[in-house]
């Protein structure tokens, strides 16, 4: 019988992760479409120069996710060692390679500066940035209105 139980809890605990999970991608996705539309019209996009833009912003993200994995299961050792256990060569080591990933990142977004300036011209690049600022701003104000709701209940 309290097999039977725990299976059911376990179920229940997995279905509830997965619910949690879907609702974090769903929120993720809904977030991408609301950045996007804002960048559209803040930097004036035709639908091709859209098409184009946000295909290489894809491939920029993706790349940059990649680099962030990778960095992240080199530094689990140590989160999960604790950095008051880790040898101070080893997080010597551990900073330069989190250096040299800032570095990765960094020359890929100026790689893919140049191909949004070749993709949609540089008035619009620089909009581009202008608009994903704003756009930061005005998600920041959002979640802190949110939070501010939560906080009265």
């Amino acid at each position: 019988m309290k097999t039977k139980a725990g299976l059911w809890v376990i179920g229940l605990l997995t279905l509830s992760i997965s619910v949690a999970a879907q609702k974090h991608e769903d929120r993720k996705e809904e977030i991408k479409k609301e950045k996007r539309e804002f960048i559209n019209q803040h930097c004036g996009f035709s639908q091709s120069e859209a098409d184009k833009f946000w295909k290489l912003d894809d491939e920029l993200q993706s790349r940059i996710e990649d680099i962030r994995k990778t960095s992240r299961k080199e530094l689990k050792a140590i989160k999960e060692k604790g950095i008051d256990n880790v040898s101070d060569v080893d997080l010597k080591k551990a900073m330069e390679s989190r250096k040299n990933t800032e570095q990765k990142i960094l020359d890929l977004r100026w790689e893919y500066n140049n191909r949004f300036i070749d993709a949609v011209g540089v008035k619009k690049t620089a909009k581009f940035y202008d608009g994903e600022h704003e756009f930061r701003k005005k998600l920041v104000g959002k979640l802190k209105g949110k939070h501010e709701e939560i906080d009265e209940d």
